[in-house]
């Protein structure tokens, strides 16, 4: 069944044209040889009564011109005058006032019919069907002083019925030939009509493989299929000098990531002020700087191998981190950083519950969603991470009380370069890259990010990820 399914719902649309042509000429055919097939056989019929009628007028006018007085043995007499007048398939009748059967012409292979008697009292013709046949009968009285009676003629419509039936064969054969040749050249014209966006489809491949610079080739016809293949070589070179001003605003941005700087910026301050003297501190800041170090070059790492993210994957099958301890660190440094916010962090993790991502990936997403919060949220507010865990799962909360985002762009704000309040974005110096890289890292682990309305004021955001898994178990 479903074999017969696949074959009436074709892919290509060089047979979904063949059938449509000729499905559409078929039908076309069909209802003009419907319309001819009732209307040849209508006036057939009219023309079977006709003849009929008059022969039964001309045996009733010859039986007047006998006169009154017109014996049955008149009658008898007439018998082969009757047969001149009757058609070869004609039956005539005669029968007295109780329809008994008096005299019967019928031709040699003419099958014999009973028709059931119903006297009358002028002349009637009707069509009736007996054994599937269709048959006319005509009445018409005689009238005289020495008999009553009346004159029956039976004509089977066989010359009809056999017309109609080579009608009807010719038609559908005609018909099945002219569906044939119409699905055969409409499979021909699709081919032809469909060429270009072959080559449509080809560079649509090439494109998928190699990047964006094949180009489909202009063609000389001016129709729809040139004209689409027009736009799309428009739409491709659109799309390649985007593509590569992205690439270059990508690689710009990766410099506007301040906030590792700025971590390592106030522990070179604090090492300046109190670091000569004190070689706690001293130690401490150098060790922190070195790590905060690290992290700026990895980020830019980062922020380069987004722009290639959809070409090529990091291998990451080994990938885990303690997320307590890196949300503990990033939460540190940014107490450090922004003293005149409140963090929080809850965890209701197990000590040991770690995430299927790599650590720097996951320090790259928590500073990007607490520097988001940071930018949206006036001083002396709450920020809050919350760390929790179900089934195979482990979840990051990141809650602030800023000025919120509206429902409408709740699903836009992790595209690339998207800014809700744009004017408010650039003061602060954002992108509207930060949540696009969180998303792409979060997808790449196979795990959700999503935005939502905080309660009562602010944003939500909620990073789910898969548990690792120890492999050396």
């Amino acid at each position: 069944m479903s074999k017969w399914k696949r074959w009436f719902k074709p892919s290509s649309l060089k047979i979904k044209w063949a059938l449509a042509a000729g499905s559409a000429i078929f039908m076309a055919f069909f209802l003009f040889s419907f319309f001819q097939y009732h209307a040849i056989g209508k006036w057939m019929l009219d023309e079977e009564e006709n003849n009929f009628s008059r022969v039964l007028d001309e045996i009733t006018v010859f039986f007047k011109q006998r006169g009154p007085d017109i014996e049955l043995k008149d009658i008898y007499d007439s018998r082969d005058l009757m047969k001149q007048i009757a058609e070869k398939d004609q039956t005539i009748r005669i029968l007295d006032r109780q329809g008994k059967q008096e005299l019967e012409i019928r031709g040699e292979n003419e099958p014999a019919f009973y028709i059931p008697f119903q006297p009358v009292r002028d002349k009637t013709v009707k069509l009736i069907e007996s054994d599937g046949k269709k048959v006319l009968i005509g009445h018409t009285p005689i009238l005289s002083k020495k008999f009553n009676g009346y004159v029956e003629i039976i004509q089977p419509l066989n010359r009809y019925e056999k017309i109609m039936n080579n009608l009807f064969w010719m038609m559908s054969i005609t018909g099945a030939a002219a569906l044939l040749l119409s699905a055969l050249l409409g499979y021909l014209m699709a081919k032809n009509f469909i060429r270009p966006l072959n080559k449509l489809s080809e560079a649509m491949r090439s494109i998928e493989r190699n990047g964006f610079q094949r180009r489909v080739e202009n063609s000389n016809a001016h129709d729809e299929i040139s004209e689409l293949s027009q736009i799309f070589n428009k739409m491709m070179s659109e799309i390649e000098k985007s593509f590569r001003q992205q690439q270059q605003f990508v690689e710009d941005a990766s410099h506007e990531l301040r906030t590792p700087i700025q971590v390592l910026e106030g522990h070179l301050s604090l090492l300046n002020r109190w670091g000569k003297k004190d070689p706690s501190i001293l130690e401490e800041s150098l060790h922190v700087s070195l790590e905060e170090l690290d992290r700026v070059k990895r980020l830019v790492g980062e922020l380069l191998e987004l722009s290639r993210a959809d070409r090529e994957m990091t291998d990451i099958e080994n990938a885990k981190v303690n997320i307590k301890d890196a949300s503990d660190k990033i939460i540190r440094d940014f107490a450090f950083l922004h003293q005149d916010y409140v963090f929080q962090l809850k965890n209701e993790v197990k000590q040991n519950s770690e995430a299927f991502i790599l650590k720097r990936h996951l320090e790259q997403v928590l500073v990007i969603l607490l520097d988001n919060a940071v930018k949206y949220s006036e001083p002396h507010t709450s920020i809050e991470v919350l760390l929790s865990e179900y089934d195979e799962h482990v979840l990051i909360e990141v809650r602030d009380e800023g000025i919120g985002i509206p429902e409408e762009d709740l699903q836009k704000v992790f595209d690339r370069f998207y800014r809700v309040d744009k004017a408010r974005s650039r003061e602060k110096g954002g992108y509207g890259l930060g949540l696009a890289i969180a998303s792409k890292l979060i997808f790449n682990y196979g795990g959700t990010i999503e935005a939502k309305k905080n309660q009562p004021a602010g944003t939500l955001v909620r990073v789910k990820l898969k548990k690792a898994i120890d492999r050396n178990e």
